[in-house]
């Protein structure tokens, strides 16, 4: 999205709307959440870009805390995901 670091990232396997939450450190995030009432979904795992967990706050809304601890995906010129 110009102009801002906001993003849309649509996936066509998932039918469910999710909040995912940018961190600096989804293994670190997880235990601060945990201590403020929340409770972990899924602990954290490896992705493409980094890693990711899956988390319920008190509401028992679902989050997932991604960070970008391996870098940005590769792109072409017009925007698609390339191998890296």
């Amino acid at each position: 999205m110009g102009g801002s670091d906001t993003e849309i990232v649509l996936h066509a396997e998932h039918k469910e709307a999710e909040t995912d939450i940018l961190v600096d450190s989804a293994d670190e995030a997880v235990p601060r959440f945990v201590a403020a009432g929340g409770e972990i979904v899924k602990e954290p795992f490896d992705i493409e870009i980094g890693r990711c967990a899956v988390v319920k706050d008190p509401f028992g809304n679902i989050l997932v805390f991604l960070d970008m601890t391996k870098g940005n995906l590769k792109t072409d010129k017009a925007g698609n995901v390339i191998p890296r």
